[in-house]
């Protein structure tokens, strides 16, 4: 009896050994397939909110990758704000190119502007001279790295910005915005082609065949598993009908195997070959139900019987 135990846990040791890691390999796979489609979510919100403004905005914030360290050091003015450089993401208040917005003073502002092959560009610089023209506001900037910037943006009043230029605000006299270090670099990358393919495309399309796969094996192994069901009641059906013929009742409580007896004494006598040969698959079979319950009780059994050794205080 001992000895059928321990083959019985030998060959549930690297069962439950490769449950165990099937499981975890299962639970990594969900966690990256979550990070894959929030990755895709968070692409898409950016996406869909810089359509119109050209810089992405969520719940009142705009999002923007920095592109040069024209801001890097903080302000040679003493004016307030944490510096920020290439690389850096900056989390601010948008302010969506409101005309009736005032700003001030040593403002950190994000405004649309144009580069030297007149593309459409955000740039983030502090406010350095506000004047008045024509009975409106407008506003100089200049980047506080002044090695890189070495003179404004603006060269005169007339160049001067207004308020329906500014995009969004980082930092006031009552106002910091957030800037994430290294963060803007990932986020850029995500916004290419090849990022786009290589962080989100293509890990989804490994997913979707592995989820397949599952599949197939899944079906595969039901179908496995029906037809051996199938061919265990077959046995018995027809082990039953051959006792049945000889006036012997083949239930689980009636037929017992017993393994210390000559073999033709396990089986009633004037059966056929072709009936003993069914009648032993058919002992087989209760064999191995009975191994398979003593596997599943055996945990509770080895609980109880700690219990019990255990003593009471």
């Amino acid at each position: 009896m001992k000895e059928n135990e321990v083959k019985t846990q030998q060959k549930e040791s690297p069962s439950k050994g490769k449950s165990i890691v099937k499981t975890i390999l299962n639970t990594i796979i969900n966690i990256l397939i979550i990070l894959v489609l929030l990755t895709s979510l968070f692409i898409a919100v950016i996406s869909l909110t810089s359509k119109s403004t050209g810089i992405s905005t969520i719940f009142g914030y705009t999002i923007q990758p920095i592109q040069s360290d024209s801001m890097k050091g903080g302000s040679p003015d003493g004016y307030g704000g944490k510096d920020f450089g290439k690389g850096d993401l900056v989390i601010a208040k948008a302010t969506n190119f409101n005309a009736d917005a005032k700003y001030a003073l040593g403002d950190i502002i994000t405004y649309k502007t144009r580069d030297v092959d007149g593309k459409d560009v955000l740039m983030s610089h502090r406010i350095v001279d506000v004047a008045e023209k024509d009975g409106e506001t407008r506003y100089q900037t200049w980047g506080d790295n002044r090695e890189m910037s070495q003179v404004p943006d603006q060269s005169n009043v007339d160049e001067y910005l207004t308020a329906s230029d500014i995009a969004s605000l980082y930092y006031s006299s009552d106002y910091q915005g957030t800037v994430l270090k290294g963060w803007g670099t990932p986020i850029d990358y995500l916004k290419t082609q090849q990022g786009f393919f290589f962080v989100v495309l293509l890990p989804m399309i490994i997913f979707f065949m592995y989820a397949l796969v599952r599949v197939v094996l899944s079906a595969t192994n039901y179908k496995k598993a029906k037809a051996d069901e199938d061919k265990d009641k077959a046995v018995k059906a027809a082990v039953a009908a051959a006792l049945a013929e000889k006036g012997v009742q083949a239930d689980d409580s009636a037929v017992v195997v017993n393994s210390s007896a000559p073999a033709e004494s396990a089986f009633p006598a004037g059966m056929t070959a072709e009936e003993m040969e069914q009648f032993r698959q058919f002992q087989e079979f209760q064999k191995m139900q009975k191994a398979q319950q003593e596997a599943q009780n055996q945990p509770a059994q080895e609980a109880k019987a700690e219990a019990d050794n255990t003593p009471k205080e």
